[in-house]
């Protein structure tokens, strides 16, 4: 029952791929991305745009994106016909007019059908380039000559040489402890056995990876969709950076940065040592081979644009405006490639009362006491890479048109809610959408369902008071009581993401 099917190209289709969000994926996101390498892309919140994600599932990615940009049409293509027909389910139950799902496989549309879609501003194409086969790949490479616009972006995530080569033989044994079960469960069971054994066998080539931990228990909430995703697949293979940019070179996509952002900072993901090899390099190719050599990461977010226009890197940076991501109090600490460094108290404090306040530019925050020494840039990649802030794509405004925009974002929040996390429940990363942040923030199960109740409670009986117990009650399925220290267990994680979440998610307009 796990082996692909005959139209499938190799792919698992037996277990639909679970929803999950990333924040790197919102033209927020690589709106700055694109800002602190000095590259122009000129698009924002209140301009149309149009949007594609290649290899949408069943489609939650691209409802986010949809519900956060009001003014852009966005296209999901799967050639998966559970995965569209789900989809497009999800667009109608939550009204988003600006939304469409088309089945297509990328390996076989002509240029004549590719022709017939729009010319998109931005094509993100995650975790697919590692899986599929070839002609796909240059099914994706044709959609991105032809239809991505000059001057647009495109952003390809993918498993990476070196770092994912001591994975290719834990992928080989899992594929086909999977494919000789009867069911994706039974799969997912066996290969853990035999990755089990061999590790108590002590195999020279099975290394620890976040792979491995997938088979371990090390990684619980591993959802069997995922699993099949990553090690089903007849076609994985890792790839050098410098051959995916060959490959987008022919579709005149020229290398950007890294949506992760610490790493276009050499000194936040590399030794010294390192950084001097980084120097040293003779190109960009050869660059990004230190990082790859040096990385403790097997996994690549690139950002390309198809006509590379240089612009002032520091006034870019600094007319962008973040926002508090979080109302938690004490350190923060910024998880780089090299390490974990704590952010200097003085600036936390500082930029933590005035976001406060409201969504702040680089430049204000910058004036702050403590803040002014460090540059444009350093300023954004400590703030947004901590976690403690994100950047503000549109900002609040009294328009009926942005009343509108918020209203439909927190009925798409609250049927995500019902279908993913109706108790709190759940794995993944979810997400509270907002026109704030032109998509989501990346919620857990419990935070997107405190978040329902809260908005609830706002707009049928808001004169109850907002407490941990008040919410918790209404987190238990109904007819069940569940014992005294569970309940006080639920009290207790409630009443810590009112206090860290709630500050944040009204002044985004969530709830």
């Amino acid at each position: 029952m796990t082996n692909p099917t005959a139209w499938s190209r190799g792919y698992p289709v037996s277990e639909v791929y679970p929803p999950s969000w990333h924040d790197f994926q919102s033209p927020a996101h690589l709106h700055l991305v694109c800002a602190l390498m000095g590259v122009t892309w000129e698009v924002s919140a209140d301009t149309p745009m149009s949007i594609a994600e290649v290899g949408c599932g069943t489609g939650f990615t691209a409802a986010v994106l949809a519900a956060g940009n009001p003014n852009a049409e966005v296209m999901g293509l799967d050639y998966n016909p559970a995965h569209i027909a789900e989809a497009r389910s999800l667009a109608r139950a939550a009204g988003l007019k600006n939304l469409r799902y088309q089945e297509a496989d990328l390996a076989e549309l002509s240029d004549a059908e590719l022709d017939r879609l729009p010319e998109f501003d931005l094509i993100t194409v995650h975790g697919v380039w590692s899986w599929v086969a070839d002609p796909v790949r240059d099914g994706v490479l044709r959609l991105l000559r032809r239809r991505l616009k000059p001057g647009g972006v495109a952003l390809v995530s993918y498993n990476a040489l070196p770092a994912a080569a001591g994975s290719l033989g834990l992928s080989r044994v899992a594929r086909g402890a999977m494919l000789g079960a009867a069911d994706s469960i039974d799969g997912v069971a066996a290969a853990s056995r035999m990755v089990e054994k061999l590790i108590a066998a002590e195999a020279a080539h099975l290394p620890p990876s976040g792979w491995r931990r997938l088979f371990t228990g090390e990684a619980p909430g591993a959802r069997p969709g995922y699993v099949l995703h990553e090690f089903l697949t007849e076609h994985w293979r890792p790839s050098f950076f410098a051959d995916v940019a060959a490959a987008m070179g022919t579709a005149r996509c020229e290398f950007v940065g890294s949506a992760t952002i610490d790493e276009n900072f050499p000194q936040m993901s590399l030794s010294p040592a390192q950084c001097a090899l980084w120097d040293e390099a003779p190109d960009e190719a050869g660059r990004q081979m230190v990082l790859d050599l040096c990385a403790p990461r097997a996994f690549r977010r690139d950002v390309y644009v198809r006509g590379l226009r240089r612009m002032p890197r520091d006034p870019a940076v600094s007319a962008i405006t973040l926002a508090l991501a979080t109302h938690a109090s004490g350190e923060f600490a910024l998880k780089t490639q090299a390490g974990v460094a704590q952010l200097p108290k003085a600036l936390i404090e500082a930029v933590r009362g005035a976001l406060l306040d409201g969504p702040k530019t680089i430049a204000a925050l910058r004036a702050l006491p403590g803040c002014g020494k460090t540059t444009p840039s350093e300023l954004v990649a400590m703030l947004v890479a901590s976690g403690m802030a994100v950047p503000v794509w549109q900002t609040a405004s009294s328009t009926p048109q942005h009343d509108q925009a918020v209203a439909t974002a927190r009925r798409f929040n609250g049927l995500v809610a019902d279908r993913h996390a109706p108790h709190g429940v759940g794995a993944g990363r979810l997400s509270l959408t907002t026109p704030h942040l032109g998509g989501g923030l990346a919620v857990s199960a419990l935070e997107l369902a405190v978040a329902k109740r809260v908005a609830q409670a706002a707009a049928e009986v808001p004169a109850v008071e907002i407490t941990a117990a008040w919410v918790a009650s209404r987190l238990t399925p109904e007819g069940a009581t569940p014992p005294p220290e569970i309940l006080e267990e639920l009290v207790a994680r409630v009443a810590e993401v009112l206090h860290d979440k709630l500050p944040v998610w009204r002044s985004l307009g969530l709830v």
